[in-house]
């Protein structure tokens, strides 16, 4: 988003009004435990865990505050968390095993496939299409959109119409898709970045 808003503002009338995954969820953990943390005079602090340091400046932006208090408190890389779990110790295979806390044990497979690039995409797809059969869920999965690759083109037939979807890894990338969508070169109905 920010950078739509710096480098290319005509563009900013096409992003989604949706907050992030990691910016909704830190609006749902905090708007869960209100009332239990009003009664105990405690603080909910969310802490998310990213793989991108630009979700840290997301995190800090205006807008994802309410009564001056952020959504999402602290961001950490997963390199930085990697990074904490081998200077104190931790091993994982030593570790016993337990339940997550509920209700943020439920979840469903759209859900998961949001922390990879193209995930956002494939959700959107299984969401949209009329047959919700596992085979055409396995097809969806099959499609591409997936993966760290710079640049995905898949199409997805929709009734009388084909859908042409572009997802993009990488600032660099997705400058020059811009480009090749402004210059004509390329047409696009949906594109992740």
């Amino acid at each position: 988003v920010s950078y739509a808003q710096t480098k290319h503002p005509e563009l900013t009338k096409y992003v989604s009004s949706c907050k992030s995954p990691m910016e909704m969820f830190g609006t749902v953990i905090k708007e869960h435990f209100k009332s239990r943390d009003a009664m105990d005079n405690k603080t909910t602090i969310s802490v998310a865990v990213m793989p991108c340091t630009a979700k840290k400046a997301e995190a800090a932006r205006e807008e994802f505050t309410r009564n001056d208090i952020p959504d999402v408190d602290y961001v950490i890389t997963t390199t930085e968390l990697v990074k904490m779990i081998k200077e104190i110790g931790i091993q994982f295979n030593e570790l016993e095993s337990e339940a997550t806390d509920m209700p943020f044990s439920l979840y469903s497979g759209a859900g998961v496939i949001f922390g990879v690039t193209g995930g956002v995409t494939e959700a959107v797809i299984r969401r949209v299409v009329e047959d919700k059969s596992q085979q055409v869920l396995k097809d969806i999965e099959f499609l591409g959109v997936r993966g760290l690759e710079g640049v995905k083109v898949c199409e997805l037939p929709m009734g009388e119409n084909v859908l042409k979807i572009g997802i993009v890894s990488g600032l660099g990338n997705a400058e020059r898709l811009i480009e090749k969508i402004e210059s004509g070169e390329e047409h696009f109905d949906f594109v992740e970045v």
